[in-house]
């Protein structure tokens, strides 16, 4: 047995005779701790962040052969967003993930992003994070480009990244590839997200 699902039975074993007690009668300390809880008070977001808010959301699209791509995004809250993709394929199989950080440091906003397979193996080509910086951000649309050092980019041959708001309930990614010099231009790959529920 794994370590850690030894560890889950064990817990499990602990907390049996507390599933299995009654419970005590409610007091009426107990009734009043009922109330529904206030809205918790959510740290600001920092203002290179706020630009970016139009993200926030859970998106979806679908693709050839009843496959569908969806990403999600946390609202930005202090110095962070967060988001999640995947790829799922008409027979049910999710064939890979990528979660991202979207980091405002000190003189600048920095995205990273890692890839795993379907089973949560990272990609060997991809064992370290890919890095961009925002190139400009406003007007629900923000662009992100490789970090200018190439060793910490690792991005291969990607020019830059757009998310872009169409309405309220659209989210346009836009992948641009950096064309090759003599050779013919590539195509940017376009996602068209519609907002779900």
């Amino acid at each position: 047995m794994h370590p850690m699902a030894s560890s889950f039975a064990a817990l499990a074993l602990s907390l049996a005779p507390l599933a299995q007690s009654p419970a005590p009668a409610p007091t009426a300390t107990a009734t009043a701790q009922s109330a529904p809880a206030a809205a918790p008070a959510f740290p600001k977001a920092a203002p290179a962040l706020e630009p970016l808010a139009f993200m926030a959301g859970a998106w979806a699209m679908s693709q050839p052969n009843g496959a569908m791509i969806e990403e999600h995004w946390m609202a930005p809250r202090g110095s962070a967003m967060l988001g999640s993709f995947r790829r799922v394929l008409g027979n049910g199989a999710v064939p890979f993930y990528e979660f991202t950080q979207v980091v405002a440091e000190k003189d600048r906003v920095v995205l990273r992003q890692i890839h795993v397979h379907g089973n949560f193996d990272p990609d060997p080509k991809r064992t370290e994070p890919m890095v961009l910086v925002l190139e400009k951000a406003g007007d629900g649309r923000a662009t992100f480009v490789p970090d200018p050092d190439p060793a910490k980019a690792r991005s291969g041959d990607l020019a830059r990244i757009t998310y872009a708001a169409d309405g309220a309930d659209m989210l346009v990614l836009t992948v641009e590839p950096r064309q090759p010099e003599g050779k013919p231009a590539q195509a940017p790959l376009v996602f068209r997200m519609k907002r779900v529920s």
